[in-house]
């Protein structure tokens, strides 16, 4: 079984570089219909965790994104109609604005708290695949100079996005163990973000 603590096995920057060459996404529950994969060519996040896990990747190495267009990044073809669109900018301006908050309030795309401890696991996982999809989306590699705690923290989200319903059983049932893991995430991508790009306070959300 997967033991969920802070202390998972550290991999190198091979194995990092392996695992984003060999990416598969799990697709799940659809977020936007246009997404599925009837609709979009080649492989990306296509739900509310995995997408926005995604784009917080994307923004940690492309903070000039279009916040009309900045979805393309993550697709090869993909039309979303007028509705989704707006959804589409607004889950961008509210993930900018969060990354750049004195305080960092940006809070993971995960199910409620009275969700089943799995369906939030599981989804969980998903923001980590979504993640490390916009990490290499936005050109992620060996060269890219990351400080040792950046590596540890790339290394841990590889593991936690590997969890799967199979590893799951009765036991993992500790809601402290998993908002520690959560607010892990969180302040880790604070980390990342902050060490590849700065916050510039005079930044502000245009159209580009």
């Amino acid at each position: 079984m997967t033991n969920y603590s802070l202390d998972f096995a550290m991999g190198s920057t091979t194995d990092l570089t392996i695992f984003l060459k060999s990416w598969c996404i799990y697709m799940s529950e659809l977020y936007f219909p246009s997404l599925s994969a009837n609709n979009a060519t080649g492989e990306g996040p296509i739900n509310s965790s995995e997408l926005q896990g995604a784009l917080c990747g994307l923004l940690c190495l492309n903070s000039q994104a279009s916040r009309a267009t900045w979805y393309k990044i993550l697709y090869e073809d993909v039309q979303p109609d007028e509705d989704e669109q707006i959804d589409l900018t607004h889950l961008f301006d509210q993930t900018v604005q969060a990354l750049n908050s004195l305080d960092f309030d940006l809070q993971l795309e995960l199910p409620e708290d009275n969700a089943p401890i799995a369906s939030r696991i599981l989804a969980m996982a998903d923001w980590c695949q979504g993640l490390l999809f916009g990490l290499a989306a936005s050109g992620l590699t060996d060269d890219t100079e990351l400080s040792t705690d950046c590596k540890e923290y790339i290394a841990d989200v590889i593991n936690i996005s590997q969890i799967n319903s199979d590893d799951l059983d009765a036991s993992d049932s500790n809601d402290m163990d998993f908002e520690e893991l959560v607010e892990y995430l969180r302040m880790g991508l604070f980390l990342i973000y902050s060490e590849l790009q700065p916050v510039d306070d005079s930044q502000q959300i245009t159209e580009h």
